[in-house]
């Protein structure tokens, strides 16, 4: 492996374990349902916990995006939320682009806290121009946990 490469990896993982680490701080000085969304440090994108995720979910104008593999998302996913993990959505953007307009806000989210991949996509979605992105940190495994509403295996 090429030191440059192995030096990328490093910054990537970094960067992920302080994302999840400030997250889970945040979660714990925090109610779950405050009144205001934060914005994750060093961007304009808001972070949006359970109340403000559900507010946002019950719009028909909101498209949740779920970024798990396709089977987790099989398994179970938030009622109406698209799939679009990491390895598909250069091959499927064009496809969304239309759907991905129209939303007056987009919702990213993963697992929970601890999976940085809706920090990654958001960050993607806010360089080709949807400034209505927003994430949900704890995606998948804190709206269960609310038993609010789900699709799939699990449901």
């Amino acid at each position: 492996m090429r030191v440059r490469n192995f030096l990328h990896i490093l910054a990537v993982s970094a960067a992920l374990a302080g994302y999840s680490a400030w997250v889970s701080s945040r979660g714990e000085k925090e109610s779950s349902v405050s009144a205001q969304a934060d914005n994750f440090p060093g961007t304009d994108i808001p972070l949006l916990n359970v109340a403000e995720a559900e507010a946002l979910w019950r719009k028909s104008s909101t498209l949740f995006i779920d970024v798990r593999s396709y089977p987790d998302y099989e398994f179970g996913h938030i009622q109406g939320a698209i799939n679009l993990p990491e390895e598909e959505f250069d091959t499927r953007f064009a496809a969304l682009k239309p759907q991905l307009e129209q939303a007056e806000a987009i919702v990213v989210y993963c697992k929970n806290a601890d999976c940085g991949k809706s920090y990654w996509r958001a960050l993607d979605l806010r360089k080709r121009g949807f400034k209505q992105v927003r994430i949900y940190p704890h995606g998948w495994y804190e709206w269960c946990e609310y038993k609010l509403p789900i699709t799939g295996q699990r449901s």
